[in-house]
C-alpha cells in the first residue's frame, strides 16, 4: 500500500487523538471531513491501522510508578504459568518474549516500591520466574 504525506499526517494525528473527529481531522490536513474521513477508513480498510484504543492515566488509577522487568524463567519449555499470570494481574501493561540472554520483558504500573516487590515476589512463585531484573522509569521521553 503507498502511504503519502497526508496519510502519514492522519496516521500521526490518530495515534495522538483516536477520537478526533473527521471535521478535525479534515482541517488538519487540509482536506474536507469526508476526504479525510475516506482517507481513514482506507487505512482502516489495508490493515494499517488495526484498532483504536485509549490511553490510559496510570497514575488517575493508583498506579503511579513504571517499571521495566527483565524476566528469566525456571523452564523455557513451560511459559504457561507465567503467560497467564501476565494475562491476568491488572499491574502488568506489556509482556514481550524476547530473543537474547534474557526471556521476557515486562512493563508494569504499580502503586509503590512494596506494590512492585509484590509483583516481583507473585512472578517467582505463580509464574514460575528464575530471576528478575526490575528498573524504575524516571521520565518517559517521548510517545507515539
Amino acid at each position: 500500500m503507498v502511504i503519502d504525506a497526508i496519510d502519514r499526517e492522519i496516521l500521526r494525528l490518530v495515534q495522538t487523538d483516536g477520537r478526533m473527529t473527521q471535521r478535525e481531522l479534515g482541517s488538519e490536513v487540509g482536506l474536507s471531513a469526508n476526504a479525510a474521513g475516506a482517507r481513514l477508513q482506507r487505512l482502516v480498510d489495508k490493515g494499517v491501522i488495526t484498532r483504536f484504543v485509549a490511553k490510559i492515566d496510570h497514575a488517575a488509577l493508583g498506579r503511579p510508578m513504571e517499571a521495566s522487568i527483565d524476566v528469566w524463567i525456571n523452564d523455557d519449555r513451560d511459559r504457561t504459568p507465567l503467560l497467564e499470570l501476565m494475562k491476568s494481574d491488572e499491574r502488568v501493561v506489556e509482556c514481550f518474549h524476547l530473543t537474547g540472554p534474557l526471556d521476557f520483558r515486562v512493563r508494569a504500573r504499580v502503586a509503590s516500591a512494596e506494590d512492585l516487590n509484590d509483583l516481583l515476589t507473585t512472578m517467582r512463585i505463580k509464574g514460575g520466574v528464575r530471576q528478575t531484573d526490575s528498573r524504575l522509569v524516571l521520565e518517559q521521553i517521548a510517545t507515539n
